[in-house]
């Protein structure tokens, strides 16, 4: 009992300096560039609610405030009328998009230097093959180990992340693969590189000696075949249709091998033994066949590759929301965040999940969509495009709707969390 309050207080430690912190930087990306320009900034705060210091310096307010989960930056003249030179709505639209997208940019500043600074405190591994699978497909083509793989249908790859991670569409499952060869670039079509495999979105505990990754689920994701027979983290799946499953791998194995097929999954919730029917659904994967690659020392250009890879995977998962491809039902909100900080352990690791996060905040709020900064720059462009102030009235009305459909989306984005985690 204790144990869990301790690992309780231990989360809410860490989700407030994740959130706090994330949040202050995209504030301080408003002020500074506020100031940058001569704009009036009323009150710079960290932190919410009731006040625990404040000092005025040279026109601004700076407030500490007890809820630590965010701030404000008070900016003259944004959102309202004042005649002062020194306000928002006086400076010309150039000057008012790089104060409203400052946030987005120092969000971003955050997220590059914390991927940066993983990246050469961990090992990377490039792409110079050092063991293929038994039945890869690059055998088949001629490629050999030793071999450094160049590029995939053409986009670069230096790390052995980015070609597990790279979504190749294609009907055929063939790619064109570049590699090096005794310093010689060769160029071949390798075939059959996409498979469809079972899926059932879940991910597993990781053992104290941080090598092997047990049978126990840690996390399930929305909108999925677990969440939907069920399944819940903490859950231990011991066997499935009557094969004992040890570890993630024995799991991984089955599930992929039955696309589409009922699954009887033997599960051990506590004390309690039950059983979940699970149909893993069908996901086309891309798959090399390598085992291994070279492990080297991280320098700056595999550094920018790994940051790179890490920009493209979260801003891409915007593109996919409004593409159709993610649903409302995949997105997470405050609590699907805690769930994640739950889970994290180490340094690296909860830096890492700032970063992120950091990352996701400042594209978040450059959508067109009020009440969000994006919003404010499509009014800014409208005025500057049609020469017509929008009125206070109308622009009120508009960051109320705004605001309410953002409320409305989070309670929905939340219910889901909840539902998916208890």
């Amino acid at each position: 009992m204790l144990t869990s309050i301790i690992g309780f207080l231990i989360t809410i430690v860490k989700l407030i300096l994740i959130l706090g912190i994330v949040a202050t930087i995209h504030e301080f990306g408003h002020f500074l560039f506020s100031k940058m320009f001569k704009i009036g900034v009323d009150e710079f705060s960290v932190g919410f609610g009731p006040l625990i210091f404040q000092k005025k310096y040279k026109g601004t307010m700076y407030s500490l405030r007890c809820i630590p989960l965010g701030g404000y930056c008070a900016i003259e003249g944004e959102g309202e009328a004042s005649d002062s030179d020194t306000s928002f709505s006086k400076k010309n639209p150039v000057q008012k998009i790089l104060v409203l997208v400052a946030g987005a940019l120092f969000n971003a500043i955050l997220a590059f230097s914390i991927f940066v600074f993983i990246a050469f405190l961990t090992t990377s591994y490039n792409t110079k093959i050092v063991e293929l699978d038994e039945n890869s497909v690059l055998k088949n083509a001629g490629i050999q180990v030793g071999d450094e793989i160049y590029s995939i249908n053409g986009e670069r790859v230096k790390l052995w992340t980015q070609i597990l991670n790279m979504s190749v569409a294609n009907d055929n499952g063939s790619v064109e693969v570049e590699y090096i060869r005794d310093g010689k670039k060769n160029s071949v079509i390798v075939n059959d590189a996409i498979k469809t495999i079972g899926y059932i979105g879940v991910s597993f505990v990781v053992e104290n000696d941080g090598n092997s990754v047990s049978n126990e689920v840690s996390m399930v994701a929305s909108g999925n075949s677990a969440q939907e027979a069920g399944i819940k983290a903490g859950d231990k799946i011991i066997s499935i249709n009557g094969t004992s499953t040890n570890n993630s791998s024995d799991i991984i194995d089955i599930v992929q091998k039955n696309a589409s097929n009922e699954l009887d999954f033997e599960i051990q919730r506590g004390t309690e033994v039950i059983h979940k029917t699970v149909t893993p659904k069908a996901k086309a994967n891309f798959d090399l066949g390598i085992s291994m690659t070279q492990e080297v020392k991280t320098n700056l250009s595999l550094a920018m590759a790994y940051v790179g890879a890490n920009f493209k995977n979260i801003v891409g998962s915007y593109v996919k929301l409004f593409q159709g491809e993610v649903s409302v039902k995949d997105m997470s909100g405050i609590v699907g965040i805690g769930e994640v900080v739950s889970k994290s352990s180490g340094v690296l690791e909860f830096f890492d999940l700032m970063a992120i996060i950091s990352l996701a905040v400042g594209v978040a709020n450059v959508m067109p969509f009020p009440p969000l900064d994006g919003g404010k720059i499509v009014i800014v462009l409208f005025e500057t495009i049609t020469r017509k102030k929008v009125s206070e009235k109308a622009e009120a009305i508009i960051s109320y709707v705004g605001f309410g459909l953002l409320i409305g989306l989070t309670l929905i984005v939340t219910y889901n969390d909840i539902i998916r985690i208890f």
